[in-house]
C-alpha cells in the first residue's frame, strides 16, 4: 500500500473520530461533587403535563473548571423523545454533548407526532407538518429542544442510551452559563417561545429512560 493512500486513510479515520466518534462529558464528575442531586421526581410529573418548574428567587452560582453556572430554576419533566442530536465540536459540546427534542401532552401521542417531519441541527429543533393535527401554538407549548448537561457520570451513561421514541424522565436545573472569555449560554424560562434562545439548558442530575 503506497504512502499517499495510507495518509488518506489516516485522515479519514481522524475526521471520523472528530465528527462521528464517541461523545464525552468531561465535566460530569466535577459537577457531581458540587451540585445537589434530588432523590426522585415529584408525584405530579407526567407525560400528559407540561414540565414542572420552580424559579429561584435567589439564584445559586457554582463554579466548575472555567464555567460559572447560575441555577435559575428547579426543573423536571416526563416526555417523549422526538429526536436526538449529538454534538462534539461546537462551543457548547464540552458542556452539553446531547440535545433532545422532547414532547409532552399532545406532542407525546403517537397518532399526532407520526404526522410530523422532525429534525435537529445547529442546536435547533425543526418540524414540518402538511396539515396541522393540533393548533400551532399547542405544538410550540408542548415540545422543545433541550441542551442537556450531564450532572454526573451516571446521568451521562443514562442519557447515552436515549433513542427517538423513548420516554424519558429528567430532573435538574435550568441554568445560565458564563465563561471568563465572554462566552455565555442562556436558558429559556418559558415553553411558548421560539427561535434563538428558546431552548432550555438543563443541568441534569437525575435521568430515567424507558424504551419506546
Amino acid at each position: 500500500m503506497n504512502r499517499k493512500l495510507l495518509v488518506l486513510i489516516a485522515l479519514v479515520v481522524v475526521a471520523w473520530y472528530l465528527w462521528a466518534g464517541p461523545i464525552t462529558a468531561p465535566l460530569a464528575e466535577d459537577l457531581a461533587r458540587v451540585v445537589e442531586a434530588p432523590s426522585g421526581f415529584d408525584h405530579a410529573v407526567s407525560i400528559e403535563r407540561e414540565p414542572l418548574q420552580n424559579n429561584f428567587s435567589q439564584r445559586p452560582v457554582i463554579q466548575v473548571d472555567d464555567y460559572q453556572f447560575t441555577l435559575m430554576a428547579d426543573f423536571q419533566l416526563e416526555a417523549r423523545v422526538l429526536g436526538r442530536r449529538d454534538y462534539r465540536r461546537d462551543a457548547g459540546a464540552r458542556l452539553s454533548p446531547i440535545d433532545l427534542a422532547l414532547g409532552w401532552g399532545a406532542m407525546a401521542r403517537t397518532e399526532i407526532i407520526e404526522q410530523f417531519d422532525i429534525r435537529q441541527r445547529g442546536r435547533f429543533y425543526f418540524w414540518r407538518v402538511q396539515d396541522y393535527p393540533i393548533p400551532r401554538q399547542e405544538i410550540i407549548a408542548s415540545s422543545a429542544n433541550m441542551h442537556l448537561i450531564p450532572g454526573s457520570p451516571e446521568v451521562f451513561d443514562e442519557l447515552r442510551q436515549v433513542r427517538e421514541g423513548d420516554t424519558v424522565r429528567l430532573r435538574g436545573y435550568l441554568v445560565n452559563v458564563d465563561r471568563p472569555d465572554g462566552w455565555r449560554w442562556r436558558t429559556s424560562m418559558i415553553r411558548t417561545d421560539t427561535g434563538d434562545g428558546a431552548c432550555e439548558i438543563v443541568l441534569v442530575t437525575l435521568a430515567e429512560v424507558y424504551s419506546g
